[in-house]
């Protein structure tokens, strides 16, 4: 499965959030919000999961930071989020870019291992 890039998602929420007004942009953010509310699973207690105006920058960042976080965890919203990105990209003027990469970490043998960081895209300083 390709995964979509965080940065392409981003921009698809951001720019239908924007559109909006639009005819494009109501579609995108309709069939949006009826993906997200799938998020809420039946017997369990309803996730944290905001449905804002799409209008309220702050709401719709919240929103953006729910998406990419279940996207990371749920390997099923991310094919239905991928989808809705490349069904909504080209009316959204937004190019979709996928993440490829991936990082494999192994500590093994006889090592003896006191302070080890593991990662990807670190940006800025790691103390210990």
């Amino acid at each position: 499965m390709d995964i979509v890039s965080a940065g392409t998602i981003t921009e698809a929420i951001t720019a239908a959030a924007g559109a909006a007004g639009t005819a494009v942009g109501r579609q995108a953010w309709d069939s949006l919000q009826t993906l997200v509310r799938r998020l809420r699973r039946p017997g369990e207690p309803a996730a944290e999961v905001a449905e804002p105006d799409p209008s309220d920058g702050p709401g719709v960042r919240e929103l953006i930071g729910t998406v990419l976080e279940h996207h990371e965890d749920d390997p099923d919203f991310a094919a239905d989020l991928a989808a809705w990105t490349r069904t909504h990209a080209a009316a959204l003027n937004v190019t979709v870019t996928y993440d490829h990469s991936s990082v494999r970490n192994t500590v093994s043998g006889n090592a003896r291992v006191t302070k080890m960081v593991q990662g990807r895209d670190i940006s800025g300083a790691i103390n210990f």
